[in-house]
C-alpha cells in the first residue's frame, strides 16, 4: 500500500516542476533547486539516522518501552534542529558574496522544521498504520502542490518559493508533532534511556545517508560550481526522475526492514531471504517496465512537462534512466537489519570519493556539451558498482547464492514483456503528432500491450504446467498398467 501511495505522490509531485518551470525564469528555478540540494545534504547529516534507528529499535522493544524510544528520538531531533539553525546563521555571516547567501537563514528554518517531519512515515508504519502513512504521504504532497506554485505565483522569484516551502514545512511539522505528543508524550515513560546506543546505531546510518546523498548529487555540485544557475536548472530536470523512483524503494523498506530485523534477531535467515526475494520481484515489476518505456518517451515527456526551454535536459534524462533498475537491486535492507551500518558507511564513502574523482576528470577533459554529459555517466557507473557490492554482501549475510535469492526468471519475463510492449510506442514516434498527444498515446498503448502480453505469458505458463501435470499422471498410469 505504501508503494502505491508513493507512486501516486510521485505523479502528483511532478505537477510542482510543471508549474514552477512556467512561473519562474531559469535562473530563479535553478537557484531554488540549488538550495534544495543544500537542504538534502544537511538534513541527511543532522537527522542522525533517527528514521532508520526507529526501524531497528521499535520491533525489538516491548510496547510499554515505545514512549521512551519516541521521546528520546524527538529530543535528539530537537537538538539537531537547533544545530541546523545555528549552522545556517553562521554560514550566512561567514560567506562573502554569493547569490544564495540571502536565503541561507530561511533555508535553515525550513530544514529545522523538516527534521521533525522526516521520521513520521517510519513511525506510522511501525505502528501498523500503513493506510494512514500512505494517505499522509499523499496529503503532504498535496500541501506542496497547493502552497509552492501559489507562493511562486504571488512572488515569482527565488525568495517567493523559499517562503512557500517554509509554510509547507510548518504545516507538516505541526501535524507530526501533534501525533507524536498525543500518542507518546502523554503516556508514562518507563525504562532507562539509551540515547547513546541509539546514536551509536543512527549516526553511522546518518553519515551513510549523507555520503549517499553526496554520491548521488555530486554531479549537481559540480554543475553548480562550473555552470550558471540556468544550466543547473536544465541539468536538475534531467536528473530528477531516477532518484524519485527511490521513494518507492523507501516505502518498501519501511515495511520490510523491521520484519528483517526481527527475523535476524530470531536467527531466521530463510525468512529474510524470502522477504528479500519477494521485494525484489515486486520492485522489478515496477522499475523494469518503467525504464524501457521512459527511454522511448523521453522527448515528448520532457517537452510536455517543462516546455521547449528545457530540451537540453533530454540526453541527461536518458543517461540517468540507466540508474532506475538499481532501485530494485541495491537494497541494503539486509545489512541494515543485521546492524552492518559501518560497512554501508565505508562503501558509500569510498564510492563517493571515486565518483568525485571520476566526475571531475570527465568535466575537465571532455569538451563542449560532453562536459555536462560525462558527469551523470560517472554517477551511473559508480552506483552500479555499489549495487553489485551490496548484493554480494547481502548474499553472504543470509548465506545464500545468487540464483536461489534473486528472481532471475521473473525479472527476465518482465523485461521481455516490456520490450515487446514498447513496439507500438516506437511506431507512434514516427508520426508527427504533438508531444502531449504522443506522450498520452504511448503510455496508453504500452499499458494495454504490457497487460495483454503479461496475461498471455501467464496463461501459457499455466498451460505448460497443466500439460506437465497431465503428462506425469499419464506416465504414472502407464507404469501402473505395465507393472
Amino acid at each position: 500500500m505504501l508503494i502505491y501511495g508513493r507512486a501516486f505522490s510521485f505523479f502528483l509531485s511532478l505537477l510542482i516542476p510543471f508549474f514552477l518551470t512556467r512561473i519562474l525564469v531559469k535562473e530563479d528555478y535553478g537557484s531554488y533547486q540549488q538550495l534544495i540540494m543544500i537542504y538534502t545534504i544537511v538534513q541527511a547529516i543532522l537527522i542522525f539516522g533517527m528514521p532508520q534507528s526507529l526501524l531497528y529499535y521499535f520491533p525489538r522493544k516491548e510496547t510499554h518501552e515505545h514512549p521512551l524510544l519516541i521521546k528520546q528520538t524527538w529530543t535528539i531531533l530537537l537538538f539537531s534542529s537547533l544545530m541546523v539553525m545555528a549552522i545556517f546563521w553562521l554560514s550566512s555571516q561567514i560567506i562573502g558574496t554569493h547569490h544564495l547567501k540571502e536565503y541561507l537563514v530561511l533555508l535553515g528554518i525550513y530544514t529545522s522544521l523538516m527534521i521533525f517531519v522526516m521520521p513520521i512515515q517510519n513511525l506510522l508504519t511501525l505502528e501498523g498504520k500503513i493506510s494512514t502513512a500512505m494517505w499522509l504521504m499523499v496529503f503532504f504532497t498535496i500541501i506542496d502542490l497547493a502552497v509552492l506554485p501559489s507562493a511562486a505565483w504571488l512572488n515569482p522569484t527565488t525568495l517567493g518559493i523559499v517562503h512557500g516551502i517554509i509554510v509547507a514545512a510548518l504545516l507538516k511539522a505541526i501535524m507530526v508533532l501533534f501525533h507524536v505528543y498525543t500518542t507518546y508524550f502523554t503516556k508514562e515513560i518507563s525504562g532507562n534511556s539509551y540515547i547513546k546506543e541509539q546514536l551509536a546505531y543512527g549516526i553511522p546510518v546518518g553519515l551513510t545517508a549523507m555520503v549517499y546523498v553526496i554520491n548521488v548529487n555530486v554531479d549537481k555540485y559540480l554543475v553548480g560550481l562550473f555552470f550558471s544557475s540556468s544550466v543547473f536548472a536544465v541539468y536538475y530536470l534531467g536528473s530528477l526522475w531516477a532518484p524519485i523512483f527511490g521513494w518507492i524503494t523507501q516505502s518498501a523498506a519501511q515495511v520490510v526492514t523491521p520484519m528483517m530485523s526481527k527475523a535476524h534477531k530470531d536467527g531466521n535467515l530463510s525468512e529474510i531471504k524470502e522477504l528479500y526475494r519477494n521485494s525484489i520481484s515486486k520492485l522489478a515489476f515496477v522499475f523494469l517496465p518503467a525504464t524501457i518505456l521512459l527511454i522511448f518517451i523521453a522527448e515528448p515527456l520532457i517537452l510536455t512537462m517543462f516546455t521547449e526551454t528545457y530540451r537540453d535536459s533530454i540526453p541527461i534524462f536518458m543517461i540517468y534512466l540507466i540508474l532506475v533498475p538499481t532501485y530494485s537491486l541495491n537494497l541494503g535492507w539486509i545489512l541494515m537489519a543485521s546492524g552492518q551500518t559501518k560497512y554501508l558507511l565505508k562503501l558509500a564513502l569510498s564510492m563517493s570519493i571515486i565518483n568525485v574523482i571520476l566526475s571531475y576528470w570527465l568535466l575537465t577533459t571532455l569538451e563542449g556539451d560532453n562536459r555536462l554529459l560525462g558527469i551523470p555517466f560517472s554517477t551511473v557507473l559508480v552506483t552500479w558498482i555499489s549495487t553489485i557490492m551490496v548484493m554480494n554482501r547481502s548474499l553472504a549475510t543470509i548465506e545464500s547464492s545468487f540464483l536461489d535469492t534473486y528472481p532471475v526468471k521473473e525479472m527476465w519475463k518482465i523485461a521481455s514483456v516490456s520490450a515487446l510492449s514498447v513496439l507500438p510506442v516506437i511506431l507512434l514516434s514516427a508520426f508527427e503528432l504533438s508531444n502531449s498527444l504522443t506522450l498520452v498515446l504511448s503510455m496508453i498503448s504500452f499499458a494495454i500491450m504490457f497487460s495483454a502480453f503479461l496475461q498471455a505469458k501467464v496463461n501459457r505458463d499455466d498451460e505448460i504446467s497443466n500439460w506437465q501435470s497431465r503428462s506425469f499422471l499419464f506416465s504414472k498410469f502407464l507404469y501402473n498398467q505395465l507393472h
